[in-house]
Parts: C-alpha cells; structure tokens; sequence
C-alpha cells in the first residue's frame, strides 16, 4: 500500500489496514513516496501480487503495471475518476444521471456562462477533492472572484512543477486539472449528499453528509454526518459510477435530484472513511480476495 509522503504518520488508517489484511491473510507492507517518486525502500522490495495505491501518482502505478503486478485502483481509472470532466463523460456514456457539465479553457464570460447553465451554478476546477476550488455563482461578481481563485491555485501547482509534484505531474497536466468546469446546480441536494464507499462492484459502506452553513456537504469543508437507510436506487447508481469508471475501490458522491432519486455529483478514486460507520478495510480486503470475476471485467488481471 503506497501513500504520499504528505500525509501525516499518526493516521490511523495504517493500522486499520494493516489490521484488515491479517483478517484475511494478506501481508500487508505499507511505503510512502516524495516527489521524485519511488523510494529506495519500494525499489528494494520487489514485485508484490497487489498495489494498493492511496495516491493518485500515475508514475508509480504505470512503473508497477509494467512489472505484472495488479494495481488497485488501476492507472486508467485514476486518471479517470481523478478528472472531474472525463468522468462526467463515461456517467453520461453509460446512462447514469449526473448534473449537467461543460469543460472550458479559457473559461467563457459571465453572461454566456449564466445562458448556459442557470444561475446559481457551479465553477469548479477539473482535479481536486475535499471541497477544494468549488464554488456557487450568483453573479458577475462572484464569478470573477472565483476565476480568480482558480488562476492562483494553478500558479501556486505551476511552481511546484520544476521537478514534479506529489501527483507526479507535468505541467501540461497541472494546467488541464486547473482548468474551469462549469457544472448544473443541484439546489434540492443544497447542503447535504450521501457517500457511498464500493469495493468489487458492491456497497460497503455508505453515510449522509450535511452542512447547515454551506452548499457543501463535505466533512473536510466543516460538514457533520449521520447513518440512514440507503435506498436501493442509491446503492445501484453507485455501483453503476464505480463500475463505469472502472474502480475496484471508490467514494461515490450522491445528490438528491429533488423529485426522489440520485444524481452522481463524484466518483472518487482514492476515497477516504474517517466518516464511515463500517469497517472499510475489512470490507475492502473481503472483496479483494473474493472478487476475481470483477478484476477480469475491469481490466485488472486477465
């Protein structure tokens, strides 16, 4: 299991892991990268059966492919899922409802943007997550603003590209994720949405995010969560997003579309659980060794 060198070492998600794996006899060894990529440690070790990828470096997941071994989740499907506008495409290839999306570079002026999608609407950037860069338009204004924020985050993930950054980005990649999405606003689901955690093609986990102080549900934005009953319909769209963007393992993000069903807002590739009420490691390591026709489907082994 291969995390960034950033994330902070007091994670207790390393032991829950570590934990799961030996529940379902797997050895579990877990490694971190900076950004020069693999570390002397993971050259050493080897070639292992799995790697599960807790990052979105394509390098190293491309770099382990080309061994032979099975990457969890797949390069394809990170790129995929990690790529706010081309997931919107495989939803909408598949049949499976999403708000209305549009990719732009430039991004267009406030009255073309406003005819096309109705005030508020959504700006957000191409790659990101945690509610970063994702903002409600009512006006010129805010519009501008946002732009504004946007061009500086790109600067700021510009400067780090003189050798690469954590992703493993080049800059030609940093200026695709910073540019402008414009997205249809779900105002029924204002607030509040429901994450759905799949392994395998199956839902393991899944909980309502709420926020009373924002149109933002996400926990890292200051959301609160609570457990419901998930709804049959809610737990198919989910599979149905995890499995059309190919992840074994994901975070699906639902809206309410006001009139009793669900829209996929995201499919996160890299999801974490600190909100969930199951265990997610277990679940994942379950379906891992149990899952082998979900692997041939998706690409994974052959």
């Amino acid at each position: 299991m291969i995390y960034p060198e950033s994330t902070p070492r007091g994670n207790n998600a390393f032991g829950m892991f570590r934990q799961a794996a030996g529940r379902h006899g797997i050895r579990l060894e877990i490694f971190f990268y900076g950004r020069a990529g693999l570390c002397p440690e993971l050259e050493r070790a080897g070639i292992p059966d799995i790697v599960f990828m807790r990052g979105y470096n394509f390098r190293i997941s491309e770099y382990y492919e080309n061994l032979g071994a099975t990457v969890i989740n797949t390069t394809a499907s990170m790129r995929l899922s990690r790529d706010k506008y081309l997931t919107s495409l495989a939803l909408e290839k598949h049949g499976i409802p999403a708000p209305r999306t549009s990719a732009f570079q430039p991004p267009p002026g406030f009255e073309k943007a406003a005819g096309m999608f109705r005030t508020p609407f959504i700006l957000k950037q191409r790659f990101g997550s945690k509610g970063e860069n994702v903002y409600l338009i009512h006006s010129a204004a805010e519009y501008d603003d946002a732009l504004g924020k946007c061009a500086a985050e790109r600067l700021r993930r510009l400067g780090q590209a003189d050798t690469v950054t954590e992703f493993g980005e080049t800059a030609g990649e940093i200026e695709c994720g910073a540019s402008v999405l414009l997205q249809e606003y779900v105002s029924s689901s204002e607030g509040k949405d429901i994450r759905v955690w799949t392994a395998g093609g199956k839902v393991i986990g899944h909980i309502l995010r709420y926020n009373t102080s924002s149109f933002k549900s996400n926990f890292a934005a200051g959301g609160s969560f609570r457990e419901i009953p998930l709804p049959p319909e809610a737990a198919e769209i989910a599979v149905s997003a995890a499995n059309a963007t190919g992840l074994f393992f994901a975070g699906v993000d639902l809206l309410f579309d006001g009139n009793g069903g669900f829209k996929v807002c995201e499919v996160n590739g890299n999801a974490g659980f600190r909100t969930a009420p199951t265990d997610i490691p277990d679940a994942v390591f379950g379906n891992l060794t149990r899952e082998r026709d979900f692997f041939i489907s998706c690409g994974y082994i052959h």
